[in-house]
């Protein structure tokens, strides 16, 4: 079936004007926090990406050594992990333009994610028509998860497109025959590679869409290419986007491997992050890792509205072309549980399969039952009030104990030189040494021996440790430091790890 032949009743009256609406409520949505301070929901991976950003960005660090300001082996970390190609992006636009490299961070994702919105609905639309576009777009739009991470300073949103836009081409190549396609295809697969290396587990469905693509993906016609040919263009394709991801692997292993110079400077790579797991997962065999993905399904994800159309999309019969999709995000789940369990933002690269669903549960509502314009008004009142409900504090509120981190870090800038290491406290965040923007350590609250740690900080250079939040609302920390702050704001304390002839003990 093409597009010309789909029912009227997948037709939607002033189509680019409600997508375009709907691009326009994607942006605005997630732009209500646009100058907030990283802080609050995960905000330690959203400052890991900012320092590594900036660090390039001012000239400490190269592309090839994502650095962190951290202090480990006395100097600045290296995070050999994942080549964040948006952060680096966002450093770019930082060091050209200008202006607040938080709001670049976070207008980089809201980008993306707009831009995710735009290419799922035109991918929907080719095969499926208007309504379950619409549906599709919407579902990605309103979810709370997309919300909360398709505004921060993280790669989540650029996961998102750089996915979509891989299955995008697919399907164009697939059914144009054009090669021109797999030029874009492998660009848009290298990069999600380099981004998430786990996302390898998508050649199974892009596997079956080119073994089987009247089965398998979007496409709803005969390929023009034959099999033969379609999977030795497939497999260049596969080979040219595992270049630069298995050259980066190579890199970030070798340069974390001991005897490597760099070796003593890791704050995070690939072989420690491989050999921390272990399956299977005790968590698989326990009812709460099962009982927790199904509320996250049916809150943060899809809200209870995008939930009851993601199983009204199973009575469509579409939805099996997808089930190749489904079934690697469910295999990705299962093989990484912990991180799902633990940190939800691991869900927001499952959301593409799921919206698609959502969008064919929309069109068999819009079949078969035809709601009125009230009615959907309602619905989108409601799917609007759901995402609110899920979305709104963990992506614009900050939290109390964040909110002197930046006046405590524009407090240790005046009294210390630029690259002059200084010693936090934040809870178990890095969120205050980013603000300080200074190199340093991060030290918790509960750490033993804490005067010992100070004073190896103090050897390597620190003159001061900067705590805010609980840690510098009272004078808890006096007693265990040994001395009082020569410094007190409002939610944090200034310590002097050595005299300084400026300030008066107090």
């Amino acid at each position: 079936m093409t597009e010309g032949s789909l029912s009227q009743s997948t037709r939607v009256r002033h189509f680019w004007a409600i997508l375009l609406v709907l691009l326009l409520f994607t942006v605005g949505y997630r732009s209500l926090g646009i100058t907030r301070p990283l802080v609050g929901n995960f905000s330690t991976k959203s400052v890991i990406y900012a320092m590594i950003a900036r660090n390039w960005a001012e000239g400490r660090a190269g592309l090839l050594y994502p650095t962190m300001d951290v202090m480990v082996g006395g100097e600045r970390s290296l995070h050999m992990l994942e080549f964040s190609v948006s952060a680096q992006l966002t450093g770019a636009l930082w060091k050209w333009c200008g202006g607040s490299l938080d709001v670049w961070g976070r207008a980089t994702s809201i980008a993306f994610l707009t831009a995710s919105v735009w290419l799922l609905v035109v991918m929907v639309r080719r095969h499926h028509g208007d309504a379950a576009a619409i549906g599709a777009g919407a579902m990605l739009a309103f979810s709370p998860i997309s919300v909360i991470y398709g505004q921060t300073f993280m790669l989540d949103a650029s996961i998102v497109f750089f996915t979509i836009s891989t299955f995008y081409c697919t399907d164009r190549w697939l059914t144009s025959g054009r090669a021109m396609w797999l030029v874009p295809l492998a660009v848009s697969y290298a990069l999600l590679l380099l981004t998430k290396v786990y996302l390898a587990v998508l050649l199974l469905p892009l596997a079956a869409m080119v073994l089987w693509p009247t089965r398998f993906g979007p496409t709803l016609c005969e390929p023009a290419r034959p099999l033969p040919r379609r999977l030795r263009l497939a497999l260049v394709a596969a080979v040219v986007s595992a270049i630069p991801v298995g050259l980066w692997c190579f890199h970030a292993i070798r340069t974390a491997a001991p005897g490597s110079p760099y070796a003593e400077h890791i704050y995070s790579c690939l072989q420690g992050n491989a050999t921390s797991y272990r399956p299977p997962d005790p968590l698989l065999f326990t009812g709460d890792f099962y009982r927790q993905a199904l509320d996250n399904l049916t809150t943060v994800l899809l809200t209870p509205v995008g939930f009851a159309l993601f199983l009204a999309g199973f009575l469509n019969r579409s939805w099996l072309r997808y089930l190749p999709w489904l079934a690697a995000m469910v295999l990705l789940v299962l093989a990484l549980p912990r991180k799902f369990h633990e940190m939800n933002y691991y869900y927001v690269a499952v959301l593409p399969p799921l919206c698609i669903l959502v969008g064919l549960g929309w069109q068999v509502i819009a079949e078969r039952v035809r709601p009125g314009r009230i009615a959907v008004a309602g619905l989108l009142f409601t799917a609007l009030v759901f995402s609110l409900r899920f979305a709104a504090k963990p992506a614009y509120e900050t939290p109390a104990e964040d909110r002197a981190v930046v006046s405590a870090g524009q407090a240790i800038q005046k009294i210390t030189a630029p690259e002059e290491p200084v010693a936090t406290m934040h809870g178990t965040s890095i969120t205050l040494l980013y603000y300080c923007h200074r190199p340093g350590w991060f030290i918790e609250p509960d750490t033993p021996d804490l005067k010992a740690v100070l004073e190896d900080c103090r050897r390597q250079g620190a003159r001061y440790l900067v705590a805010a939040g609980s840690e510098g609302e009272d004078n808890r920390l006096d007693e265990r430091i040994g001395c009082r702050p020569v410094e007190v704001g409002g939610g944090y304390r200034i310590y002097a790890l050595s005299f300084d002839k400026r300030f008066k003990q107090r």
